[in-house]
């Protein structure tokens, strides 16, 4: 059997200035798509089972595009991905396409871009051939998709541990339908609902029962794999809300239905339980409560500026406040990514003082000066990427900067190396030793959880504000909770 393979990935946030284009993303083509691991997050597992099957599988690869979210993606950009992977379908018979695609991509003049490329697909390859995908547990799943899939496996995991475990059973499920072992349909509702996923990690309540009911839902006969997709809630998109879809038997149809309605309806009598899942405060207080804990160190979040998430990485409010402070030691801010002041910190060198104009203050735009920042360490940290296969951290210049009351890592551009505490180290900084670290970062990687002594979130102002009823939604369809605390769903 020949099994086509690819990997568009991205989620897009709309609120964040700018757009991306295709120089932002990691890319492959052919056969480069086997050979590397930057592109797409689950194509590894799909890759992988599809391998353990060599006497059977023939690969056809086709397209690998994926990138650290971030704002609109250009539209040229998209037709690249598009046109790579339709040109290589084009005349080419095939017996089931598996795909890692992120799910919650927005493209300029099209908020269901995932949906016309899974349409085109399906034009190409006709009615009768499989296609299954992997999906984030943050995809908005939209009518298209779901009417050119056969097949879905979407990560349970927040933080996002399980991508090449769900490759590997969107692979399992497209190799059965191949072989005529399972007849594959799918269920789906929509719920009208935004959440974050700060307030969903998949080891707290309500997610943790709810990622038990889907495993529950597993092993019904006529089901073969229920999910839940939270979509993407910096993204004001017509077709945003939370999602209940399963995959199960044709021959079951009425079942897969049942069990999709009855996982909605039990993630919709929950929305009111889902609260933040780490100690949340207003800045001011989120640093009070840092000075006043005496283990180290405490890691507080900065919420509004997650790069993981499709922000700048850039504002500074939360440093310029804690440099009014003499109260947290010398305490650690990772990272800004500003590109002239790390050009400044390595024109100047190691040891050097020099004034810096550092990011932006949000939302006046204003960069926080800075008359005297030493340059403790210059980094390349090529090859420390954070495993997400996207076009965002390799070749990274960071410079480790002394301020009067912190120290802050200066990146040359958008990066999330920081994820991984070992970074630091590689940087000759001990985060075991700082009485408070701050990150760009929503929910901690587990990484950080294992180093942390307490965490806190700062709620802070930023493209990817978890204050959603204070972002300007003009495109979400209303009613939604929690924008209308009223809005009603019924199966």
């Amino acid at each position: 059997m020949r099994i086509a393979v690819g990997a568009v990935s991205h989620e897009t946030n709309t609120f964040a200035e700018g757009t991306t284009g295709l120089g932002t993303f990691s890319t492959a083509t052919g056969s480069e798509l086997l050979e590397t691991d930057a592109v797409g997050r689950s194509l590894g597992g799909i890759v992988e089972t599809l391998e353990d099957e060599a006497e059977d599988v023939e690969i056809l690869p086709t397209v690998g595009a994926s990138a650290l979210p971030a704002p609109t993606v250009e539209a040229e950009a998209f037709e690249w991905m598009k046109r790579e992977l339709f040109d290589r379908l084009d005349g080419e018979p095939v017996d089931g396409v598996c795909l890692d695609l992120h799910g919650s991509m927005f493209v300029e003049g099209d908020p269901d871009p995932e949906g016309a490329l899974l349409a085109g697909v399906r034009d190409r390859v006709g009615s009768e051939v499989p296609i299954t995908a992997a999906l984030d547990m943050h995809a908005t799943i939209t009518e298209r998709m779901v009417d050119s899939l056969d097949g879905v496996a979407g990560y349970r995991t927040a933080p996002h541990t399980d991508v090449a475990e769900t490759g590997i059973r969107a692979a399992n499920l497209l190799l059965d339908a191949v072989r005529g072992e399972k007849s594959l349909s799918l269920g789906w509702k929509r719920l009208p609902m935004l959440l974050a996923g700060e307030q969903s990690e998949s080891e707290a309540e309500p997610m943790r029962t709810l990622v038990g009911l889907l495993r529950e839902a597993d092993r019904a006969d006529g089901v073969y794999d229920a999910n839940y997709f939270l979509g993407f809630p910096w993204a004001d998109n017509p077709h945003a809300g939370c999602h209940a879809l399963v995959t199960g038997d044709a021959s079951a149809a009425s079942v897969v239905d049942e069990t999709a309605t009855d996982l909605a309806r039990e993630f919709w009598r929950r929305r009111e339980t889902f609260g933040f899942t780490t100690e949340a405060y207003t800045p001011t207080t989120a640093l009070d409560e840092a000075a006043g804990t005496h283990a180290r160190p405490v890691v507080v979040a900065d919420t509004g500026d997650i790069p993981g998430a499709g922000a700048g990485e850039n504002t500074t409010n939360l440093l310029a406040a804690m440099l009014d402070r003499t109260d947290l030691g010398t305490p650690l801010f990772a990272v800004v990514a500003d590109a002239d002041s790390y050009d400044r910190c390595r024109t100047a060198g190691e040891g050097a003082t020099v004034s810096l104009e550092l990011g932006r203050d949000y939302p006046s735009g204003a960069p926080l000066e800075l008359a005297e920042a030493v340059v403790e360490r210059l980094y390349d940290a090529g090859g420390d990427g954070d495993g997400t296969g996207d076009g965002d951290d390799t070749d990274d210049g960071v410079a480790l900067v002394s301020l009067d009351g912190a120290d802050v890592v200066v990146s040359e551009r958008r990066t999330n190396v920081h994820r991984d505490p070992a970074f630091l180290r590689r940087l000759g900084v001990d985060p075991d030793a700082r009485e408070v670290v701050v990150l760009k970062s929503g929910y901690l990687s587990p990484a950080w959880k294992t180093v942390a002594a307490r965490r806190l979130f700062a709620l802070t102002p930023g493209e990817t504000n978890q204050r959603l009823v204070d972002l300007p939604y003009e495109r979400v369809p209303r009613p939604i909770y929690p924008l209308d605390e009223d809005a009603t769903w019924s199966a």
